[in-house]
């Protein structure tokens, strides 16, 4: 299994009054690292993907768990795994870290969607696609992903 991983510097702009990281911006930095994935670990350019391909990977659930603030110029090290990949959704684990402390964790669930048909329809996740994202799983939790063994 690889995990994605994306450091990120956190600026002035992501920092409230108090100097720590505003609570939404951790939200919105755990959306690049999901878009940089896509892009970089799979292949698929999100741009691509909305406008040629016609899908889509719309949030049905967000879930973050802030662990400790984080403050101007630390270094957070982002990474990205999938926790389960189903025939037309996948829950992504997102955390980052900074100097060995967790921060923020992340578990992040998408549905593969149809970005023509009325209400985003869900659809099957292409083949290819689900290929690629294997590859961020771990070989345990592919399994649960699964059909239950008889």
């Amino acid at each position: 299994m690889a995990r994605f991983i994306r450091p990120y510097k956190v600026r002035f702009e992501d920092c409230d009054s108090a100097g720590i990281v505003f609570y939404p911006q951790f939200v919105l930095m755990a959306q690049r690292v999901f878009e940089d994935w896509f892009g970089e670990g799979l292949g698929i350019p999100l741009g691509r993907l909305h406008h040629q391909m016609k899908m889509g990977f719309p949030i049905v659930n967000l879930q973050v768990d802030f662990k400790r603030p984080s403050r101007m110029e630390d270094v957070l090290e982002w990474s990205l795994e999938v926790s389960r990949l189903g025939a037309k959704s996948l829950t992504l684990d997102i955390a980052a870290d900074c100097a060995g402390q967790e921060r923020v964790a992340v578990k992040l669930t998408v549905v593969c969607s149809d970005l023509v048909a009325d209400g985003l329809a869900s659809r099957e996740i292409p083949a290819d696609f689900r290929a690629a994202m294997e590859k961020f799983t771990a070989p345990d939790r592919l399994k649960l992903a699964g059909p239950l063994a008889p």
